[in-house]
């Protein structure tokens, strides 16, 4: 029977599935999801640290007030339980911040690794005496110095 809500299957549209597939073609639950995107996120947020680090990294990046899709409410609690895998169901919104806390993170990721080719770009053409002229020099520095290797420039 069409639409029956006495299915054991969860339909493909209902909360507990989201739109990503796995390697085999499968669904991955929203609760996979958030614990694989929660874990890449402490990866990248707080690299080498412990998962207590880790878990705050991304919970102190999920609420704050400077990101978009900033989750109120959210506890440190919460995320653990996304981190472990723990979690009896993740809503779609916590599914979405987290896709785009990876995304932002993923791409400031991006911008360092372009800005710290560039510099060692711009010292090997120096120390080759290669010359540059003065769009050169300029696009070369643009591209190194868009963002400080911090990752606190305002190229974002």
């Amino acid at each position: 029977m069409i639409g029956s809500g006495n299915s054991e299957q969860p339909s493909e549209i209902s909360e507990f599935y989201s739109e990503t597939r796995q390697l085999g073609g499968g669904q991955m639950s929203s609760v996979a999801t958030a614990q694989s995107l929660t874990r890449d996120l402490g990866d990248i947020l707080a690299p080498g640290e412990k998962w207590k680090r880790q878990i705050s990294a991304v919970h102190r990046g999920l609420t704050s007030d400077k990101f978009e899709h900033s989750i109120k409410g959210l506890t440190w609690s919460r995320v653990k339980t996304w981190f472990y895998g723990e979690a009896r169901r993740v809503n779609y919104e916590e599914v979405v911040a987290l896709r785009e806390l990876h995304a932002i993170e993923e791409a400031r990721r991006a911008r360092l690794k372009l800005a710290a080719t560039a510099n060692i770009l711009a010292a090997h053409l120096a120390a080759a005496g290669a010359p540059l002229d003065g769009h050169q020099m300029r696009a070369l520095g643009r591209l190194a110095g868009a963002l400080d290797l911090s990752g606190s420039g305002d190229a974002r």
